[in-house]
């Protein structure tokens, strides 16, 4: 299994709207949940910082999400660039596989 990982801040005042949008049963997950391939979605918060999310993204095989990407790609783009007022920072901390794979 594929773990995409990806760190936020949220901006102060849209903290609980970024939740509703990259939670488990957020917009993010409704459009990946488009493929077969796509495993769920966690959603974790900092207790140190509020502002600061953690996001793992599920997939069945490495090349899950690139496929996702091809077939969906301008769906991807565009709630990526909506959602893009909801945080001031964005990182891809990186791709892992499951050691069971």
């Amino acid at each position: 299994m594929l773990r995409i990982i990806w760190r936020f801040r949220a901006k102060e005042k849209r903290v609980d709207e970024f939740r509703n949008v990259y939670g488990w049963k957020g917009k993010w997950a409704n459009l990946f949940g488009r493929s077969p391939e796509y495993q769920g979605t966690i959603l974790l918060q900092d207790t140190s910082d509020p502002l600061v999310f953690i996001v793992i993204d599920r997939w069945a095989s490495a090349d899950s999400f690139a496929r996702f990407q091809q077939l969906f790609r301008p769906d991807y783009e565009s709630l990526d660039q909506k959602c893009n007022d909801l945080t001031d920072e964005e990182t891809r901390i990186g791709d892992f596989m499951d050691e069971a794979v």
